[in-house]
Order: structure tokens, then sequence, then C-alpha cells
């Protein structure tokens, strides 16, 4: 019973610690001017299996050609000019050249159609 009354209070403390961690500040990307207009933008590399994942994400929610993918391999130069440090990111760039929103990984499928509804506002 000891034991139990442990491994439960360990496991509260863990899970404590999940959920009030202050979280890394994000980094804005340094889209304006740097990417080739408005739209939604998804940075990827070669092999990457979450990239992968973020793919279907996104194509579920602006189909298969309703977002412009870079590569870290054929635009290494352009993610690091916009400052993407994690794989795979995404940006979301309105009309006026400016992020409306950005993602670190896979962004849920409310989050990336709140912020295509308002790019597009």
């Amino acid at each position: 019973m000891v034991r139990l009354l442990v491994v439960l209070a360990a496991v509260g403390a863990v899970a404590a610690v999940a959920v009030f961690r202050p979280k890394r500040p994000r980094t804005p990307l340094s889209v304006e001017g740097n990417l080739d207009g408005p739209g939604v933008y998804l940075f990827t590399a070669a092999g990457c299996d979450t990239c992968d994942e973020a793919r279907l994400v996104y194509r579920k929610v602006l189909g298969e050609s309703g977002f412009i993918e870079r590569s870290w391999e054929e635009h290494s130069d352009l993610l690091a000019l916009v400052g993407v440090a994690d794989i795979p990111s995404g940006a979301v760039v309105g009309a006026d050249g400016r992020e409306v929103a950005s993602f670190a990984h896979i962004p849920r499928l409310s989050t990336l159609r709140r912020a295509v509804r308002k790019m597009r506002a």
C-alpha cells in the first residue's frame, strides 16, 4: 500500500511539472519580405516522419495544392533567413506580407483553420 502511494505521488508530481512548467518563448519568424507573398507555408526536410504528419494536416485543411512547401535541402538559405529553428514549421502570411500565425511542429487542425480564416479576413 505504501509503494502504491509513493508511485501515485511521483506520477502526480511529474504531471504537475508537465502542466505548470513555463513554455519556451517562441521567436516569431521573419517572413515579411522574405517569402513569395501571402499564403500558407510549410517548412520541411527530407526523411522527416513528423513532416509527413504535418503535410497530412495541411492537406486536410487546405487541400493538395493549398499551401507552399519549402524543404531544407532545396531552400536552406531561405529557411535560415526566415528563422526556422524547428522542422517541421509553418507560417501563415497575410496579404500585407506579415505573419498571421506560425507553428513549430504539427499544428492542430482547428488552429490551422483559424489562422487561415484570419489570413483571408
